[in-house]
C-alpha cells in the first residue's frame, strides 16, 4: 500500500518505544484490508514482583522483554479510500491506544498479566509450555 511501512515511532514517558507500521494488504479486486500494527517491547525490570522467586519464574517464562502487539484494522476498503482510512486509524491510535500505553502503570500491569497467562498455561501440564 505505501512505500514507507513504518508510520510512527513514539518515545513515551514511561520508557516504552512504540512503533506503528502499515501492514495493509490487497485481497480482492480493488479492495484492501487496511491494518496498522502497533508494537513495543516491554522490559521485565527488577522490582515488578514482590518476591524474588516469583520474579525469577517470570524471567524464566517470559524472558527479559515481552512484546506488545495490537492491530487496528478495517476490512473491505476501496483503493480510493486508503489514505483516509489509514488516517482515521492513526487518529484512533492517538486518541485511545497511545494514552493507554503511556500510562505509568502500563508496563508493570502488562508484565504481570502476561506472567499470569503463562502460569495458567503451564499449570495445564503441557510439558512444552514449561
Amino acid at each position: 500500500m505505501s512505500e514507507q511501512p513504518f508510520l510512527r515511532d513514539c518515545s513515551l514517558a514511561n520508557g516504552l518505544q512504540v512503533t506503528v507500521a502499515d501492514v495493509s494488504r490487497h485481497y480482492y479486486g480493488g479492495y484492501w484490508q487496511v491494518c496498522l500494527e502497533v508494537s513495543c517491547l516491554v522490559s521485565l525490570d527488577l522490582g515488578l514482583f514482590s518476591e524474588p522467586a516469583i520474579e525469577a519464574d517470570a524471567r524464566r517464562l517470559l524472558g527479559t522483554a515481552v512484546p506488545f502487539v495490537r492491530h487496528l484494522e478495517k476490512m473491505a476498503v476501496h483503493g480510493d479510500e486508503l489514505a483516509a482510512v489509514q488516517q482515521e486509524l492513526l487518529e484512533r491510535f492517538d486518541r485511545h491506544l497511545l494514552p493507554f500505553l503511556g500510562n505509568q502503570q502500563f508496563p508493570s500491569r502488562f508484565i504481570q498479566s502476561e506472567f499470569q497467562k503463562r502460569c495458567k498455561k503451564s499449570n495445564r501440564g503441557i510439558p512444552c509450555l514449561l
